[in-house]
């Protein structure tokens, strides 16, 4: 078990959002931890899997530079 201090601000608006959701408090900042975390998780592996990308001699091209490169923005 963890313990999380607020200031009265954020323990308002953490209560008020709760009690639109029909959550508790305790569930409202559990889930929106664990969404975060598991962000967190899906952006360490993407920088990864796009470093990789990179590290074999691929190259990406961003989509403002394919439109042009194909006459796209007429």
């Amino acid at each position: 078990m963890m313990t999380l201090e607020l200031d009265d601000e954020t323990a308002g608006v953490l209560n008020e959002l709760a009690t639109q959701q029909h959550l508790s408090p305790a569930q409202l900042v559990k889930t929106a931890l664990i969404e975060y975390l598991e962000d967190c998780q899906d952006a360490k592996r993407a920088e990864a899997a796009y470093q990789s990308y990179l590290d074999g001699g691929k190259v990406s091209h961003s989509i403002q530079d394919v439109v042009k490169a194909f006459d796209l923005d007429s």
